[in-house]
């Protein structure tokens, strides 16, 4: 196993979690064993203790994976909204994925369910997110987080950078 992903799951009820659920199987069936998951779930009424909340903020700010998954409504207690936006302010400038899913799989989507989607892919894309709402065919490869690993890709020439050095420069252009 080469990378271990934090995953926070947050869920409205037992219908959205059996969705979560289903999404982690099948995200630890495609990249098992090279990827290894920590899974941490929290129900959107926990979210109102103090204690739950702070713990859930901490868990979505060092995870590589938060995935939103509401009921059959598809729509976002306001509650759940600022939580969770105060979470993602909390990562800074960290990477990760923001999976926003619904119970109604390849359903044609309501209007409440494509404006939730909307919502969390805004969310994803102002906190530098990437934004899913199924597992993808692939998994990003961690950026180095040392000096020491940025600085020996920094000086490593890819076969890009060599075909780029070595083309002869375009001659200039009179008007």
């Amino acid at each position: 196993m080469n990378a271990k992903w934090s995953v926070l799951a947050v869920y409205q009820d037992a219908t959205a979690r059996q969705t979560a659920v289903s999404f982690c199987d099948a995200l630890v069936q495609r990249f098992w064993p090279e990827t290894g998951f920590d899974l941490d779930w929290q129900e959107w009424e926990n979210l109102r203790d103090p204690a739950a909340a702070q713990h859930a903020t901490t868990r979505a700010k060092e995870a590589k994976i938060i995935i939103i998954s509401t009921s059959i409504t598809a729509t976002i207690d306001p509650f759940v909204e600022n939580w969770l936006e105060f979470a993602l302010s909390k990562r800074r400038e960290r990477e990760g994925i923001l999976v926003g899913l619904s119970p109604q799989g390849d359903l044609p989507q309501s209007a409440r369910a494509a404006a939730t989607q909307q919502y969390l892919r805004k969310l994803a894309h102002q906190h530098g997110l990437d934004y899913l709402a199924s597992v993808p065919q692939s998994l990003s490869p961690r950026v180095p987080e040392t000096i020491e690993a940025c600085t020996l890709r920094a000086t490593q020439v890819s076969s890009v950078l060599d075909t780029i050095l070595h083309r002869p420069p375009v001659p200039p252009r009179l008007l």
